[in-house]
């Protein structure tokens, strides 16, 4: 049976598990997008090429976090969740810092493997945890908070990198306790990784809500996870394919980003850290609210294919955005493009997991957001990552035009996420009303 509105834990329990895992997010930010920002010195030191810097930042990250991705999936509709994203914040943290001690690309790739895993654990149990945590009408809002720790977790990582490496630039290596002296590349691994220790013990402040079945018929009820796909196939495939692919441009650019900015325009980390940290800290927000706004005001209407719908327009507005950015010459029109891309990336995205938690059952639930960022990491991390680096070294064959690679990859991604949200309407809408009676 549904349970009423009252019967929902107390508002600061809540909203105080909704700000650690917003934290949390916002840490795993900081940690991927760092390795990024540092392309330059890293790849000077340890001698790494476009494709092994592919390797390391995509291909390292997504092939653990997906393979364990969904075990860990399955363990956050069985276990505490809150033990689960303690454990999770902890293993990444220690591998952000191990990565700032690599001697050799294998090294690092390895590292970068123990981050990938770490992370796996944190968004399925999230997003589980805020669906019993928020009745429907709040939920939308609750997921694009937690979504800000994207924005907000990768403006700071631009600040805090760019910071970093100006003060190690101008002081050279740092002395730290049990590390020794740390060249500025290294230092700022570990100053991004410490943290994340102490954060792991706060999460489990957390209180572990009760879990919320769904009322309904056979679909909901005693159906396995392959059968529940198989029911639920169509609206399947338009999510998490939809999303996906939207998400090409932002990840592209989270990965490539700063090596366009360098190689295009000559502005290094020291230059981009202020612009980057601004555009990925308004602009995302602002879209993150407009998305959950539209979408949680069309749901009130009766809508039930609402976050397709803003989805699927805002995805459209995208194609000419993620093409025209990376080809500008002029810097600060390609930064004006990029901060229209990442608002629409996010008003398309950020509410991506109200579908979720409408469409499949609690105990299935985490498992099945696990498969939504299985697909978004091995097309996001690993796939876009060797494929911006083999146009750029194989079919181009000059670093310059990274830009031409990422627009062909960005421009694809956004029209095939619009495509395949608008095909996927009807099917959000026929599976919506089975559920959006549910608290």
């Amino acid at each position: 049976m549904g349970q009423s509105e009252t019967s929902w834990p107390a508002r600061t329990a809540a909203n105080w598990a909704l700000l650690l895992l917003l934290l949390a997010y916002m840490l795993s930010f900081i940690d991927r997008i760092i390795l990024s920002i540092l392309i330059r010195p890293i790849s000077a030191d340890l001698h790494l090429s476009d494709m092994q810097f592919a390797l390391v930042g995509g291909v390292a990250f997504s092939l653990f976090y997906v393979s364990v991705g969904l075990p860990i999936g399955w363990l956050a509709d069985r276990m505490p969740r809150r033990l689960i994203v303690a454990a999770g914040i902890a293993l990444w943290s220690l591998c952000t810092v191990a990565s700032g001690l690599a001697s050799s690309f294998g090294w690092l790739f390895l590292a970068r493997v123990g981050v990938g895993i770490g992370e796996a654990a944190l968004s399925p149990a999230a997003y589980s945890l805020i669906a019993d945590y928020f009745p429907p009408a709040k939920r939308g809002r609750a997921v694009a908070i937690y979504t800000l720790g994207v924005s907000l977790g990768s403006s700071v990582a631009y600040l805090l990198g760019g910071l970093l490496i100006g003060f190690t630039a101008t002081h050279g290596a740092v002395e730290l306790p049990l590390f020794g002296a740390l060249a500025p590349w290294r230092f700022v691994f570990v100053a991004v990784g410490v943290p994340g220790l102490f954060m792991a013990l706060l999460t489990l402040t957390m209180r572990e809500p009760a879990r919320r079945s769904m009322p309904g018929g056979a679909i909901e009820e005693g159906i396995g996870f392959l059968a529940f796909l198989k029911a639920r196939r169509s609206v399947s495939l338009a999510y998490i394919l939809g999303y996906s692919f939207i998400n090409l441009p932002f990840a592209g650019f989270i990965l490539w980003g700063p090596a366009l900015f360098d190689r295009l325009h000559g502005m290094g980390p020291r230059e981009l850290s202020l612009p980057l940290a601004l555009i990925f800290l308004v602009p995302t927000t602002l879209g993150q609210w407009f998305g959950a706004l539209v979408t949680d005001r069309a749901l009130t209407r009766g809508h039930g294919d609402a976050a397709f719908r803003t989805g699927a327009a805002c995805a459209l507005l995208l194609v000419p955005v993620a093409i025209a950015m990376p080809l500008l010459t002029n810097a600060t029109a390609a930064l004006v493009a990029l901060a229209l891309l990442v608002f629409l990336v996010c008003a398309s995205v950020g509410h991506h997991a109200v579908v979720a938690a409408s469409v499949a059952p609690n105990r299935l639930r985490g498992l099945y957001i696990a498969l939504f960022f299985f697909v978004q990491n091995v097309m996001g991390q690993a796939i876009i990552a060797l494929i911006t680096a083999f146009l750029t070294d194989h079919i181009f064959g000059n670093p310059a035009s990274i830009g031409r690679s990422m627009a062909i990859v960005g421009g694809i991604g956004a029209a095939g996420g619009f495509v395949a949200l608008l095909a996927g309407r009807c099917a959000l809408r026929q599976a919506s009303p089975a559920v959006s009676q549910h608290p």
